[in-house]
């Protein structure tokens, strides 16, 4: 979780202290993991099958398998009121439910966690900077609580994959210093008339290991990824045939995207 990155809760600050990030952008790469789910529901060999574009389609819009979970205690934590919003603001416009208060912290971006009185102005509270918790034990004068959480929100399936990619790179961009980390592309990586480049850029990475690496010299790296990299791609017909998916009209994959946008300044950067 992001919020551990650098806490005793995170096992890589204590084993990993460099690190290659390899991203790849989600328009690919989402398509990509639903080919292999579909591969092993057909019993089909690993990437040897481009899934039909109907099953894309009904697999992308199908709601996520992601549960929205809150705090299992009866009282609330004290915090600075974002939003006040009152039963009339509840979805059927009389009551909330926890999981719609929920899913209004999920959507607001100053939201941390959320309180949900049971009783008094049965208000839904999003809230930040947490302080103290206060215990309730009448169960008819109790509370829910939960954290911001963007599970919550309802999210299809590529909606839901899209917040996994979202999250990887946040993770991984905090947990090592721009000087401990290389960034690279996976077109770049594969890219014919960038793949070499790219190549070069992790042998000079590795070169710079504290315990030292044995690296091939500059003059055969790109030798190294012609014949590992280049060469795996172009045995795979997969690879290389061209994708229905991103070619047929998707407005999910055309809608302007926050998430997309951002990526490209996580490409480019380093």
């Amino acid at each position: 979780d992001l919020a551990e990155v650098g806490t005793e809760n995170d096992w890589g600050a204590r084993d990993i202290h460099r690190g290659m990030i390899l991203f790849r952008n989600p328009l690919d790469a989402i398509p990509s993991f639903h080919n292999y789910l579909y591969e092993i529901e057909q019993q089909l060999d690993g990437h040897s099958t481009r899934a039909p574009v109907e099953e894309w389609i009904k697999w992308r819009d199908t709601p996520g398998d992601i549960q929205c979970v809150r705090y299992q205690t009866m009282g609330y934590h004290d915090g600075d009121i974002v939003r006040a919003m009152q039963p009339s603001d509840a979805p059927n416009g009389a009551n909330w439910f926890w999981k719609d208060c929920a899913k209004y912290c999920g959507m607001e971006k100053e939201c941390e966690f959320w309180t949900l009185e049971r009783s008094g102005g049965q208000q839904c509270l999003l809230k930040k900077n947490k302080g103290d918790y206060h215990e309730v034990f009448d169960e008819n004068n109790d509370y829910r609580e939960g954290d911001h959480h963007m599970d919550c929100i309802y999210q299809t399936n590529f909606v839901q994959e899209l917040r996994f990619w979202e999250r990887f790179v946040a993770f991984w961009m905090a947990r090592f210093h721009k000087d401990d980390r290389i960034i690279m592309s996976y077109e770049g990586f594969t890219g014919q008339d960038t793949g070499a480049d790219s190549t070069v850029k992790l042998a000079d990475f590795l070169r710079k290991a504290e315990n030292g690496l044995d690296v091939v010299e500059a003059e055969q790296v790109p030798c190294v990824w012609e014949k590992v990299v280049n060469y795996r791609k172009a045995s795979n017909p997969v690879m290389e045939a061209s994708n229905p998916v991103m070619e047929a009209s998707n407005p999910v994959m055309e809608a302007s995207n926050p998430v997309m946008e951002a990526s490209n300044a996580v490409m480019e950067a380093n």
